[in-house]
């Protein structure tokens, strides 16, 4: 997929990391909870091909690995939810309610398919395994629920995040993480299947609590 090969090239010559995550104080601000759109990931069934890319990562200091229980594809960002939205990035509990339902009607119509896990990649903050759809019916998916009134706006890949840098804003990437990340560049992962997305929440004052499921969407 042209869009991870171009994260990859623009990760690799930049050399740029960045602090990743919900903990980071410039990003949740005040806010103790957000939401986003997600498809759960059980790693429990292909968790022995995700050890030597969390081996090959496991080395650097500022690399922060997820558990097993924080495995997730994210679909698109719903924002914080609070009593009185007073920001953009803000969302009222009650218009989570309509936002569930909103999420209901556009996934009326589609049933589960098939997606590919494979390869290790990069942004700024964070190494992930990418998210590969033939048919595009993830594109499809995720365009749908985009268009959802009350969401934030994003173009961001869908993709399963291995681990979170915690780096200093701008600092350099060694060389040794572009060589231990291209070693698996071509690694599949395993074949999984969409079958549910959940409107999940999550509470930002803890290293890796366990996401709360606010809704969950059966396909199909």
């Amino acid at each position: 997929m042209e869009e991870f090969a171009n994260a990859w090239e623009r990760f690799s010559s930049e050399r740029v990391l960045e602090f990743g995550g919900h903990t980071d104080a410039s990003w949740k601000g005040s806010h103790s909870v957000s939401a986003c759109l997600v498809l759960p990931v059980d790693d429990g069934e292909f968790r022995d091909r995700l050890e030597p890319l969390r081996d090959a990562l496991r080395p650097f200091p500022f690399v922060s690995l997820h558990p097993d229980h924080f495995m997730h594809v994210t679909l698109a960002p719903i924002g914080f939810p609070v009593d009185e939205p007073e920001h953009e990035e803000e969302v009222s509990w009650d218009d989570l309610e309509g936002i569930e339902a909103n999420a209901r009607d556009a996934l009326a119509d589609t049933r589960p398919f098939p997606l590919t896990l494979a390869n290790l990649n990069a942004f700024p903050a964070a190494a992930f395994v990418e998210v590969h759809d033939e048919s595009g019916r993830l594109g499809n998916l995720c365009d749908a629920l985009r268009k959802i009134p009350g969401l934030q706006k994003t173009s961001s890949l869908p993709h399963l995040t291995l681990a979170y840098f915690h780096a200093l804003e701008g600092a350099e990437a060694p060389e040794d993480l572009i060589h231990a990340i291209e070693k698996y560049r071509d690694w599949e992962v395993a074949e999984i299947e969409a079958k549910e997305v959940k409107i999940s929440l999550l509470e930002l004052d803890s290293a890796y609590p366990h996401p709360k499921a606010r809704a969950r969407i059966k396909l199909g």
